[in-house]
């Protein structure tokens, strides 16, 4: 009986041995392995053992190497204002740890301390975490755009009358240029930039540049004509410019063309002649001072000043430099009485036009006749001194008639 006892006492000895060191020779988790609190919790697993007389002996150790684990909350300390998250282990990672297979890397920030037993009591690690929160500030820049610097014109005011054309304004720089009028009521802008009144009033004329967008402005102020007036050197009657022997343009004045109203009242004439079967083309339009003074001279040349002067016009004294008379086919004596010169003579004031030179006033205006010389002075101008010469029995009245004024050189 001695005998069973002892090797009863050497067996549960041994278990208990067997069962001490798996308790003990498990792992308590340090601060490097992890920052969760974990609890041991030992399983009851049966295990039989037999004695030397046959008996069967129960053994419940504390802990067995299947264990289970239940996790607790971490216990986090944070700095005011911070937002942390809570980490909890799986089973597995907690597996990991025990096991020693892969130690967890330390935590970049942070103090912890681990305490534990390892007889199979509740061991627990505690670690403290210290979080910097790190503020960004957002800095919102507000800048203010910069307005459109300003195209520099050769002038940025004008007065002008009503039907008076204005030569455009210089531009200083090199611009994709877009002229336009906020009313054009009161004025309007061809794409050159001539500005032509239209009704009394205020208004303001823009160059804009396509692309970007910089402009000029030019304030606009428009008047009633009356009577004979003289504007920048030019002179208009009841607004209607003058070009003759007594009144010259400045040598500056250029309009670069034909005006708008005048091109397009031409082409108007044009195509009314062509449904009437003829044919019309604008032999000589705009001629600028320089053009005009090479050609006079030209003549003077060629046929001496008395003669040149009867037809035609000093330079500066040249209806072609307003950019509103056309010499029509063939400016020359062969053209008087042709199908399209009696054509043109019966319907040019329909579009705004007039015969400048009619025959038999060469005394009042200055020149011979000439059926082929048109001036543009709008369709309601044309309509009145039709009338007015119809009126008086004459259906050619000229300008210096209507008006009142004379041509010749002084």
């Amino acid at each position: 009986m001695k005998k069973k006892c002892e090797k009863l006492i050497a067996l549960i000895t041994a278990l208990c041995c067997i069962a001490c060191t798996t308790a003990c020779g498990r792992e308590i988790p340090s601060v490097n392995d992890t920052d969760t609190n974990f609890v041991v919790t030992g399983g009851e697993t049966i295990n039989t053992a037999e004695g030397e007389d046959g008996e069967s002996i129960k053994l419940v150790p504390r802990t067995t190497a299947a264990q289970e684990f239940s996790e607790t909350t971490d216990t986090e300390t944070v700095t005011s204002g911070s937002n942390v998250s809570l980490v909890t282990r799986s089973k597995e990672e907690l597996d990991r740890i025990n096991s020693n297979k892969k130690p967890a890397k330390k935590p970049s920030s942070g103090s912890g301390t681990g305490t534990g037993k390892g007889n199979g009591s509740k061991a627990t690690t505690t670690i403290t975490t210290t979080t910097t929160t790190t503020t960004t500030t957002t800095i919102t820049v507000t800048t203010t755009a910069k307005s459109a610097p300003t195209i520099q014109l050769s002038y940025t005011s004008a007065e002008i009358i009503v039907g008076q054309t204005k030569k455009y304004a210089l531009v200083t720089g090199y611009y994709d240029e877009v002229w336009t009028s906020d009313n054009e009521n009161i004025a309007t802008v061809d794409q050159y930039g001539n500005i032509t009144g239209t009704g009394e009033g205020k208004c303001k004329i823009r160059v804009t540049d396509r692309n970007t967008k910089e402009y000029g402005e030019i304030a606009v102020t428009v008047k009633k004509p009356q009577g004979i007036q003289q504007i920048d050197g030019i002179t208009y009657a009841d607004g209607v410019l003058i070009a003759n022997k007594s009144y010259a343009l400045p040598s500056t004045y250029n309009p670069g063309g034909l005006t708008t109203e005048t091109y397009n009242a031409f082409q108007s004439l044009v195509q009314a002649a062509a449904n009437d079967g003829y044919s019309l083309r604008n032999a000589s339009g705009f001629r600028s001072y320089e053009t005009q003074e090479q050609i006079y001279n030209n003549y003077v040349y060629t046929h001496g000043q008395a003669t040149a002067d009867t037809f035609s016009a000093r330079p500066g004294h040249s209806e072609h430099q307003t950019g509103m008379a056309i010499d029509v086919n063939n400016p020359s004596d062969s053209f008087n009485g042709t199908p399209e010169a009696l054509w043109l003579k019966e319907h040019c004031h329909e579009y705004g036009f007039i015969i400048r030179y009619p025959e038999g006033k060469q005394h009042i205006t200055g020149y011979k006749y000439e059926s082929w010389h048109i001036r543009y002075v709008g369709v309601e101008m044309a309509k009145k001194l039709r009338d007015a010469g119809i009126a008086k029995g004459d259906a050619n009245i000229t300008l210096e008639e209507y008006f009142g004024i004379d041509s010749i050189y002084r």
